[in-house]
C-alpha cells in the first residue's frame, strides 16, 4: 500500500515537473526575446526599424502580461520573434544600402577624377601635335 502511494505520487510529480520545466522555458524565451529587443533598439540606426520593434516591445509586453493564457502567451512570443527578425533585417538592409551608397559616391569621385585627368592628358597629347607639326620638340 505505501508502494502504491509512492507510486502515485511519481505519476502525479511527472506532469507538475514537466508544466514547471515548460515555463521556466516559456520564462527563458521570453527574457530572450528581451534581451535581442534591448540590442536592436540599442543600436544607432534603430529609428529606421522603430515599427518592428514597437510591435515587439507590445507583443512581448502582452506575453508578459497574460500567463494564465498559455496559447495567447505563446502566440504573442511567436508574434515578438517575427518582429524581431524583420527589425533585424530592415537594419541589415539599411545598412546595405549605406554601404551601396557610399560606394557610389565613391565610384562617381573616382570616375570625375578619372574624366579630369583624361582631359589633362588630351590637353597635354594636343600640345605635343601641336609643337610637333611647327618643327619644335618638347
Amino acid at each position: 500500500m505505501c508502494a502504491g502511494f509512492i507510486l502515485l505520487g511519481l505519476v502525479c510529480a511527472l506532469p507538475a515537473r514537466s508544466a514547471l520545466g515548460d515555463s521556466v522555458s516559456l520564462e527563458s524565451q521570453t527574457a530572450h526575446l528581451e534581451r535581442r529587443l534591448d540590442q536592436l533598439d540599442a543600436r544607432d540606426d534603430a529609428k529606421y526599424a522603430k515599427g518592428a520593434l514597437e510591435q515587439a516591445r507590445r507583443a512581448l509586453l502582452r506575453a508578459s502580461t497574460s500567463p494564465e493564457d498559455g496559447n495567447a502567451a505563446s502566440r504573442a512570443r511567436r508574434i515578438a520573434d517575427a518582429a524581431l527578425v524583420l527589425a533585424g533585417r530592415q537594419l541589415a538592409r539599411r545598412k546595405a544600402q549605406a554601404e551601396l551608397f557610399a560606394t557610389q559616391r565613391r565610384l562617381t569621385a573616382i570616375r570625375e577624377r578619372a574624366n579630369a585627368q583624361r582631359r589633362a592628358l588630351e590637353a597635354l597629347m594636343r600640345d605635343r601635335a601641336s609643337l610637333a607639326r611647327s618643327g619644335e620638340r618638347p
